[in-house]
């Protein structure tokens, strides 16, 4: 007889301006983006990010660690960007990561953001259209 062990992986991610749990509950502001305007000058942006996630039966009391990389219009890649360990307490679908501030290209365009568990294979991306406001 085989045993299946399923571990966390993840199923999806996205954007918001503010994101809490309420009772179990996911609770969202102003979510799913697809652009998002910033200050001339400004090398970055500030979000926070919803990872949505297939807990397996051994995840729970595992650590691990979430990292976003960035791909600019003109070629910038900032890898990990963002990479913040957790502990999986319970069984869940999504977690939340505390406001964070990603890297952009000064000028906007499209950037990719890929989010990814370190140590798997799937990733989510995140693709980002940056405007720069008038001046």
């Amino acid at each position: 007889m085989t045993t299946s062990i399923r571990r966390m992986h993840l199923t999806g991610a996205f954007f918001a301006n503010a994101a809490s749990e309420t009772n179990g509950m996911l609770e969202v502001s102003g979510g799913c983006w697809s652009s998002t305007t910033v200050p001339p000058g400004s090398t970055g942006f500030l979000t926070q990010l919803v990872l949505l996630a297939d807990v397996g039966d051994d995840s729970v009391g595992q650590e691990y660690v979430v990292c976003v990389d960035a791909n600019g219009p003109t070629g910038s890649r900032w890898t990990a960007a963002l990479s913040t360990p957790f502990v999986v307490t319970e069984f869940l679908v999504f977690m939340i990561t505390p406001q964070i501030m990603l890297p952009i290209e000064p000028a906007g365009g499209r950037h990719v953001y890929n989010v990814r568990i370190q140590g798997q294979h799937n990733q989510i991306d995140l693709p980002l259209q940056v405007n720069v406001a008038s001046g």
